[in-house]
């Protein structure tokens, strides 16, 4: 599946976008499509819930002796299902459905409602200086963008 694909399938997610509560009351979605989510808001995917305050910001980093400014997510995250496991997901970057930047995204083993940080470093990306949308979904080893 195209990345492209996949930002087109995170429409389907825009319902539940206004409030998580329209989604199902406290329930957490155990999907894992790709959703639309907005900086700093809480959002479910996988089973998985990310707390308000989550951040996005640019860290310079030298490559080559040049200096570049790469995107940096770090947030909370709790595990809401009942099986102990590990986050392993990615945010793309979008601008009019292509993507600008992705940054991949881990947090360690967690027992059912245990919460710890996550990040995202982005080492292989650059800082988008302007997107529309950002989309949450499955990790993917396609190299073919971005």
């Amino acid at each position: 599946m195209t990345r492209r694909t996949r930002l087109a399938g995170a429409l389907v997610a825009l319902a539940c976008l206004g409030s998580l509560t329209a989604c199902g009351g406290d329930d957490v979605t155990t999907s894992t499509d790709p959703v639309e989510v907005e900086v700093g808001k809480a959002f479910t995917w996988g089973g998985f819930a990310v707390d308000d305050g989550w951040t996005l910001k640019g860290v310079e980093r030298s490559v080559n002796a040049e200096t570049v400014t790469t995107p940096q997510v770090k947030g909370t995250i709790t595990n809401k299902s009942d099986e102990t496991r590990a986050a392993i997901f990615e945010m793309v970057f979008s601008t009019d459905g292509d993507p600008v930047a992705t940054v991949n995204c881990s947090a360690g083993k967690m027992e059912q409602d245990q919460s710890m940080a996550f990040e995202c470093p982005g080492l292989n990306a650059i800082m988008p200086k302007d997107y529309d949308a950002v989309v949450v979904q499955e990790f993917s080893r396609d190299s073919s963008s971005s």
